[in-house]
């Protein structure tokens, strides 16, 4: 339900989960010039994916899976708290591996790999978003209960 304030938070999940494939988090400086890396898989025939960056992939393509579906099981708030929490972890992980993980394998022609902070950030606010999104469903559950308490 869209007037609820935690569905407009993960909407906002889904909508970095978007923005992380067409944002580069990763430029690759070789002599020939620089390559931007994505979250989507790429194909350049001098340079090479790791596992980290397929992890990373899947990753992004689970918490986009994800927090589509938390917005549909309105109904199941205390399922809801839960896929929210799990949100929260995968996008934990998701950041920390933007951070940390390599995502090209490094490479004679290589000079330099720099990472985008505007990616990490997105993370960031991506963690705050699913535990806004926990804090308003919780709050929903209590107003039910003490709704319930009335009648």
């Amino acid at each position: 339900m869209i007037q609820r304030k935690q569905t407009l938070f993960l909407f906002q999940l889904v909508f970095f989960g978007i923005a992380l494939l067409f944002i580069a988090n990763h430029t690759v400086v070789e002599a020939e010039g620089t390559t931007d890396v994505f979250l989507v898989p790429f194909h350049n025939s001098h340079l090479l994916s790791t596992p980290g960056h397929t992890a990373a992939i899947a990753l992004n393509f689970i918490t986009l899976l994800l927090a589509f579906a938390v917005i549909f099981l309105y109904k199941k708030r205390e399922l809801q708290v839960r896929l929210s929490y799990l949100l929260m972890a995968l996008w934990l992980i998701l950041t920390l591996m933007l951070v940390l993980c390599p995502f090209v394998q490094h490479a004679d022609t290589i000079q330099s790999i720099n990472l985008n902070w505007f990616a990490v950030a997105i993370g960031v606010v991506a963690i705050v978003a699913a535990y806004m999104a926990v804090r308003f469903i919780k709050k929903d559950i209590a107003l039910l209960k003490s709704a319930d308490r009335i009648r």
